[in-house]
């Protein structure tokens, strides 16, 4: 039995698709366990280049099922765009599912995210992708959302649309969005029935035969652990829970059945919309970063927040999470830096604190860095941990010491045969 969950230990944007694109070679089942279409994985390989929002990174390999979990929430409309370039690429996409307990995003969701976005004062803006994410979820923990199971019973759905559209309309109307009709939702559902009705299914005897019969399976996280719910830079984060403990809720599997917690980091930081970013950087090395990283939003092209490592929030992530072994993405970036730094604390007014505080002092804390030699020569070649720089190895150990999981993969490209795995 495997049961590997690949999560994200920053801000999110760490590379966690690309390495369950690589690990899905040889597994039978990936399950995308929490969020939306609200962030996206860049995966490139034989097929091309694809940014997947909600279609698990595991759909290039025909022989491996592609579950979207109970814990997701579905724009179809998202799906629909994504497989048509799946399909484009020369694959069928056959080997989608999606948990009939995922929530759906309806048009109602969006409009209220963009309105109440706009809604707020700049210093408290989450910076929101706008896709519906968080009043989807709301909907959700209220009890009153649609479910993907609800598209196959239309007397049920009108029943429970009839309930939530009057109150959606009432909030609609307080932003000056026009109204939504009941008639046009059930219209939009019944096409989402007609295009995805074959794939939507009760997950729990696929996921149970798959883990009982020693199949390898692959958790498939969105985000990272500072965008977590209850451990992230609340209110900047998202509404569900992207940690190791969340993959167990959203794919419907104990947590004594996880064999492997991956936590994925890039070799620096990054961040995109609001909140704290200790580590962040407004200089020339922080420009450096994201030319050389390319580091613009895969769902909203904007440009990322760079900094420098930081350890602090890598070992926080590691303690929440678990993690067995961590990947370390995008270390080719730095190759071409005389000077390299790791924060390992904060100073907060007069004290010096190893973990990640409650978000107030967050916005107070102040990076302590320790500096490291460059290798400053070219690693995207290297194809083994051994021809590695040993500059390069030994800043990868001290991530390693600092964070407190070993590094079992690391990539130096965006290609799929650029990633190291080590022993």
């Amino acid at each position: 039995m495997s049961v590997t969950a690949i999560v994200g230990a920053q801000w999110g944007d760490e590379g966690k698709g690309r390495i369950v694109d690589y690990l899905a070679q040889n597994a039978d089942l990936v399950i995308r366990f929490q969020g939306g279409d609200n962030a996206g994985h860049t995966v490139i390989n034989s097929y091309g280049k694809f940014a997947l929002h909600i279609i698990p990174s595991g759909i290039f390999n025909p022989d491996t099922i592609c579950l979207v979990g109970a814990g997701t929430v579905v724009n179809f409309n998202t799906m629909k765009e994504e497989l048509e370039g799946v399909r484009a690429s020369g694959l069928s996409g056959d080997n989608l599912r999606i948990d009939k307990r995922a929530h759906l995003i309806m048009p109602y969701h969006c409009l209220l995210d963009g309105a109440e976005e706009q809604k707020k004062d700049a210093k408290w803006a989450i910076g929101t992708t706008k896709r519906g994410i968080g009043p989807v979820y709301a909907d959700k923990a209220a009890r009153i959302g649609i479910r993907a199971a609800d598209i196959f019973d239309p007397d049920r759905l009108r029943v429970r649309l009839e309930m939530l559209i009057p109150r959606k309309n009432r909030e609609l109307e307080f932003y000056d969005i026009p109204a939504i009709d009941i008639d046009e939702m059930m219209d939009l559902c019944a096409s989402w029935k007609e295009e995805f009705g074959d794939k939507i299914i009760d997950s729990l005897p696929l996921v149970r035969d798959a883990v009982l019969s020693d199949k390898t399976v692959i958790l498939e996280g969105q985000l990272g652990i500072m965008r977590d719910l209850d451990w992230g830079i609340y209110p900047y984060v998202t509404s569900s829970n992207p940690t190791a403990g969340g993959t167990c809720a959203g794919a419907g599997i104990s947590p004594r059945r996880i064999n492997n917690i991956y936590g994925i980091v890039k070799s620096y930081s990054t961040s995109v919309g609001g909140g704290p970013f200790p580590v962040e950087l407004f200089d020339e090395d922080g420009e450096k970063l994201r030319s050389i990283g390319m580091e613009f939003g895969a769902t909203t092209g904007r440009p990322r927040r760079c900094g420098w490592f930081d350890a602090v929030a890598a070992s926080f992530s590691c303690w929440i999470n678990g993690f067995t072994s961590i990947a370390v993405t995008k270390l080719d970036v730095l190759d071409t830096f005389e000077r390299i730094k790791i924060c390992k604390a904060y100073r907060v007014g007069d004290e010096i604190i190893d973990y990640v505080p409650e978000i107030s002092l967050q916005d107070i804390a102040e990076p302590i860095y320790e500096e490291w030699e460059g290798w400053q020569c070219d690693t995207t070649g290297v194809r083994s941990w051994d021809d590695l720089p040993e500059k390069a190895k030994a800043y990868l150990e001290r991530i390693e010491e600092l964070t407190g999981a070993p590094i079992g993969i690391v990539s130096v490209g965006p290609r799929r045969e650029q990633l190291l795995v080590r022993d």
